[in-house]
């Protein structure tokens, strides 16, 4: 009898760049051994090395997480194609055509599945947000594909495409793919949530009840009138962001 059992993968990597190599349109990796299963298209926020023989922190997560769900085809895409050693800087990118072009045309290759991770980083960059917006029209054809990752607990649920670097520190090896919600149908669940008119009716009906008893209350303890303080309390919690991503160190790009 042996002792030893050997097991081997083969994982190829290939990148794919412009002649000057400032700009990388994508970063594949394909296991070689055994039979080929699942396929996914992973699309961040824009690459960081144009040396593909090192595997950044984000990709490893990606691998690492990516591969046990039975996915032996991993091609990382970006919104952005320009490499960014440190931070992005959409201001600086003079030119986004060539970047979204190559994004259309991976797109037909049919992946079995499309993730989102590009974070929630630049949610009010004015760049940013159209390209957001641009890819979400190129996915139109492909929703029924669309995922972003969630933790298997939900304790992240309410963050959306969360970017795969904050998630394996976050959560590492609890990741779950979602259906990705698109804008519009996130809106139509809200309107279905949202109470109807007579239901409105009486939820004002006993708010006011409650102010107006809480209001007497305060103004017998104080002396001073109610309305002020209710306003120093709506001004604290004016300047609070509740759905902002948790900043992981810094390394913000694929």
């Amino acid at each position: 009898m042996e002792r030893y059992t050997t097991n081997t993968m083969t994982i190829e990597r290939k990148g794919i760049f412009d002649r000057n190599r400032k700009k990388r349109f994508e970063l594949t990796f394909t296991c070689k051994d055994g039979k080929q299963k699942k396929s996914i298209l992973v699309i961040g926020l824009n690459p960081a090395s144009e040396d593909i023989s090192i595997i950044d922190t984000t990709t490893t997560f990606i691998l690492n997480n990516l591969i046990p769900m039975g996915y032996t085809t991993i091609t990382i895409c970006n919104l952005y194609g320009e490499l960014f050693k440190q931070r992005l800087k959409p201001s600086e990118v003079p030119n986004n055509t060539e970047n979204r072009k190559y994004l259309e045309e991976a797109l037909k290759r049919g992946f079995d599945t499309i993730l989102l991770g590009y974070g929630n980083t630049f949610l009010t960059n004015k760049f940013v947000k159209e390209e957001k917006e641009y890819l979400r029209k190129l996915l139109s054809s492909y929703k029924e594909k669309v995922v972003d990752i969630v933790d298997d607990k939900g304790e992240y649920e309410r963050l959306t495409a969360i970017h795969p670097l904050m998630a394996g520190r976050y959560f590492p090896g609890r990741w779950k793919l979602r259906p990705f919600i698109f804008e519009k149908e996130k809106e139509k669940m809200d309107d279905d949530k949202a109470p109807n008119n007579k239901e409105k009716a009486n939820i004002e009906k006993v708010s006011g009840k409650t102010a107006k008893a809480r209001d007497g209350k305060q103004s017998e303890k104080t002396g001073n009138p109610a309305k002020e303080e209710g306003e120093k309390k709506s001004d604290e919690k004016g300047g609070s962001n509740q759905n902002s991503e948790p900043v992981a160190p810094v390394e913000t790009t694929e």
